[in-house]
This record gives C-alpha cells, structure tokens and sequence, in this order.
C-alpha cells in the first residue's frame, strides 16, 4: 500500500474551516477551501439514525446547528437538510463529500466511537470509500473501530489517534502509552496521530524508529509547528497563516 501521501500534503482539521468567512468545520465549502490551498483534510465520522455515515464532529447538533438533539435521532436525508450556522452548508453524508471533493488530495476519516456501535460505523464508512480513488485513510481513538477494518477491509490504510492526556471522555486505558503501544502491534496501524501536547513520548519514538509515519493534532500556533517538526512526519493544522506551511 501506498503510505508517502501521509506526508506529502499538511491537513486541515476539520477542512480549512474560517467562521468569519462563512466557512464551519466539516463542511463541504471548507473541504474544498483546504484542497484550493494545496492541502489535504482530516474530518470527522458519527452515525445518522439510519446508519449512514454523516461528517460531523459532536454527538449533539446544538453547537453547530440551531436545531437541538442528537445526530442519532435523525435519518440521513433529514441531517442533510440541517444548515449549519452562520452557512449554507448542510450537515453532509461521507458520500456527497467524496463525490465532490477534488480525488488529488488526501482525507483523512476520524471515525468516532461515541455512539457505542464501533461495527456499524465501520461498516457505513466502508460502504462509502469502497470505490473511491483518492488517497483516504481512516483512523480512531477505538481499537474495535480499527480492528473491524483489520478484518475485513486489510487494504483500507488504518490509524491510531491517541493522546495520553486523559480528559475523562474516554476509557481510562485509552490514555495508556503501553496500551497504545499494544495496540499498534495488534492492530498492524499504518501510522498514529497523536496530540501535539503530549509529545514527545515513548510510543511517537517507537514508530518513527519503526518508519512508521507519526501524525499530529492540534497544530494551531507556529511553536507547535516547529515542536511537530522536530518530533513528527506531518501537521493536522488549524488556524495557521498558509504562508507557515
């Protein structure tokens, strides 16, 4: 499989999302303002009440949209139709983006574990990418997430997003430098994406001694640029001048 695209393109997190410009996180106007730039995107995964596979990044749809409830309580074709503030932008399925999105750059797919159902997201996200050319990896804090890939979709690049910063959102084991490490080597990942505020650390030098490429997440400033260089093979960036990257 074809890795050097990891490190070929920096990626916007969440696309090259600016409120002020009418651009939101994980909207489609933002992914294309990232693949304008010369970029590739990371974005985020949760399940619709059908289980389709919807970009958006929280459980909740209050934060970003003016309608209250969860992504869960509604089929696709309803998200679809829910604009997300401040935009024209709809709340988009996985398949509009990658049926629109120029095939050149690379995404990057966070599959979120929140909802509890690790099979079924797996499996929608799958149903989506199958025939899609681009480069596209997915990646995910929950080992049952990646592994169901393992299975039954070996050829699909896998990740490990990880951090060792425990902000009790997740299981405590998650937080673990050695279980991560264990998970690594049982999963086979591809590469991780660890958090920038956590480097550097045992496993992030385990991997690159490895030539596995290292990720990270959240560079924001032009410090955590030069931390993510010294330490890592590649940026997943938010608000940085494009004239750093």
């Amino acid at each position: 499989m074809n890795k050097k695209w990891l490190t070929d393109f920096p990626f916007a997190h969440r696309g090259l999302h600016n409120p002020s410009k009418g651009l939101v996180e994980n909207a489609l106007s933002a992914f294309h303002a990232a693949n304008e730039t010369g970029h590739g995107f990371e974005l985020d995964i949760l399940l619709s009440k059908d289980n389709r596979a919807m970009v958006f990044h929280d459980v909740s749809l209050d934060r970003l949209t003016s309608v209250t409830g969860k992504i869960q309580d509604f089929t696709a074709r309803e998200l679809a139709e829910i604009k997300l503030k401040h935009t024209s932008d709809c709340i988009p399925p996985l398949s509009r983006v990658l049926s629109e999105i120029d095939q050149a750059y690379p995404i990057l797919i966070e599959i979120k574990g929140d909802q509890g159902q690790p099979a079924e997201i797996a499996k929608a996200v799958f149903n989506d990418i199958e025939d899609y050319n681009g480069p596209i990896a997915i990646m995910s804090f929950y080992p049952e997430i990646i592994k169901w890939f393992k299975i039954n979709a070996p050829h699909v690049l896998r990740g490990l997003v990880a951090t060792s910063i425990n902000d009790g959102e997740m299981p405590n084991d998650f937080f673990s430098i050695e279980t991560q490490k264990k998970y690594v080597e049982s999963l086979e990942v591809d590469f991780i994406a660890y958090d920038i505020k956590a480097l550097p650390n045992d496993l992030t030098e385990y991997c690159r001694k490895k030539n596995m490429p290292v990720l990270t997440w959240t560079v924001r400033s032009e410090a955590l640029q030069k931390k993510a260089a010294q330490y890592t093979d590649n940026i997943i960036y938010e608000n940085l001048k494009l004239s750093q990257l």
